[in-house]
Parts: C-alpha cells; sequence; structure tokens
C-alpha cells in the first residue's frame, strides 16, 4: 500500500511538470482548444444532419447514439489528459528517450504514462460530459442511486479499456523497424465505428468489436444496459473480466518488449 501511494505521488508531481512547461505556451494552448471544441462540434453536427432525415438506425435514436459517442469521447479524452504518454511510446523506443526511463528508480510504465499531457483531453472530457448529460435527459432514463453508481463504473471500465488498447497497440513498436506503428492509426480508425451501434454490423464485425478489438464495452453495452436494450447485459456482465484481462495483457507486453528493447541503433 505504501508503494501504491508512493507511485500516486510521483503520478501527479510528473503531470505538474508536464502542466507547467504546458503553461509556457498559452497561445498554443488555447488554439488547441478551440480546434478541438470545432471539431468535435463538426462530429456531433454530423451525426444530427443523418439523423433528421433517418429516425432510427438499428432501433437506435440520435439522442441515443449521442451517448454512444459521449462514452466514446470521454474515454478518448482521459487517455488524451491523464495517459498521453501511450501514445508516444514509439517515439520514445525510435529516439532512444527509454533509456532514460530505465535508469530512473521508478516503474518504466508509470514514467511512460505520464510522459506528456494534453489538454485537449480535459476539452473532450468536458464535451461528452454536457453530451452525456443532454442525452440521458432527452432519452428519459430513470435515475437511481444503482444506476448513477453504474454510469460511473461503466465510464472508469470504459476509460480502462480505451487506455489499454492504445498501451498495447503502442507496444508494439518494441518489435517493429519503422520510426512509425501503424496499429496506433489503426485503432483511431476502428474507434470511429463504435461511434454506431453494434448490432448494425455483420456478425463477423459484431465478434471482432466484441472480443477481438473490444471497442463494443467502450460504448455499445454499457450504454445500451443504461438504456434498457436487449442483449447488451451479458456483455456488461463481463466487462470486469476484459478490464482485468487488457491490463493483464498491458502488462505482459510491456515487460517482454522492454527484455526485447536494444536502445538506439543510429
Amino acid at each position: 500500500m505504501a508503494k501504491l501511494r508512493t507511485y500516486g505521488r510521483m503520478y501527479l508531481l510528473f503531470q505538474l511538470e508536464n502542466i507547467r512547461s504546458l503553461a509556457q505556451y498559452r497561445t498554443d494552448f488555447f488554439l488547441m482548444i478551440f480546434f478541438t471544441a470545432f471539431s468535435q462540434a463538426c462530429s456531433l453536427g454530423l451525426i444530427g444532419i443523418i439523423y433528421s432525415n433517418v429516425r432510427q438506425v438499428g432501433g437506435w435514436t440520435m439522442w441515443e447514439i449521442f451517448l454512444l459517442y459521449g462514452f466514446l469521447l470521454f474515454s478518448e479524452g482521459c487517455i488524451n489528459f491523464f495517459f498521453q504518454g501511450a501514445w508516444k511510446i514509439t517515439n520514445m523506443i525510435h529516439m532512444a528517450d527509454l533509456d532514460r526511463f530505465l535508469l530512473r528508480p521508478l516503474p518504466v510504465g508509470l514514467q511512460l504514462l505520464t510522459a506528456k499531457i494534453d489538454f485537449d483531453g480535459l476539452n473532450k472530457m468536458t464535451l461528452a460530459a454536457a453530451v452525456l448529460f443532454l442525452g440521458f435527459y432527452q432519452c428519459s432514463v430513470r435515475w437511481d442511486a444503482g444506476k448513477v453508481g453504474l454510469c460511473f463504473l461503466f465510464l472508469l471500465e470504459a476509460c480502462v479499456i480505451r487506455v489499454c488498447m492504445v498501451w498495447i497497440a503502442s507496444c508494439f513498436s518494441f518489435w517493429m523497424e519503422g520510426k512509425k506503428n501503424s496499429l496506433n492509426f489503426f485503432m483511431i480508425s476502428l474507434g470511429e465505428m463504435a461511434k454506431y451501434p453494434l448490432c448494425i454490423y455483420p456478425p463477423l464485425l459484431q465478434g471482432i468489436f466484441g472480443y477481438l478489438i473490444p471497442y463494443a464495452f467502450v460504448s455499445y453495452y454499457p450504454i445500451g444496459y443504461l438504456l434498457g436494450k436487449e442483449g447488451t447485459t451479458a456483455g456488461v456482465v463481463i466487462m470486469p473480466g476484459i478490464c482485468a484481462g487488457m491490463l493483464f495483457l498491458s502488462w505482459i507486453i510491456l515487460r517482454y518488449g522492454l527484455k526485447h528493447y536494444e536502445s538506439c541503433n543510429y
């Protein structure tokens, strides 16, 4: 327990240093906030335009789709703000920045996760919270203490799964020769498909998004359960197991990746 408190304190210290470094460039910060809000507003507007002409897709209405979008956007913001370093593993490997982490008496994973912070993520989480509030209000969800607790639990589990997905994709750079990791871009592209109900996809894609690349657990299953959709209960029941499995896989791939690491070769 004492070790966990130490790691938690070190995480906060690293992130405070990242915030101080970003505060030196205020113009960049405000431009980033503006363009992030603009791009997400365009995405929401596109969904609104589509559903103003099509009343339902797979039994899901426009505001229910917005809830899927909100969960996905919140988990993306969580990565950007709290664990942006997961996206930078490829660069750190090929620029030999990882060497300095190996010399410090702290877990390498902790140092990698806190290597960078992005206020773009805070902007996304704020926007996602607003979308979720409006979406649940428009869908007339009946709330009680248990359902509120489940909603926060689902958000936490969605963030864990999403961070692990990015982490695993980035850690494959230990076995790649190039300076770019196409798996990261692949994960981003697949995330666009998670903005829509799993039930509209063919069975093959449902299996891929449900278990191989578990985007369904980031948005479809938790939102479907809160809305009372059929076929989503089993998904939320196994979500804790999916989280545990993803965390274990993330630890394993980092461990073997570090053994394969050979520092800079040029």
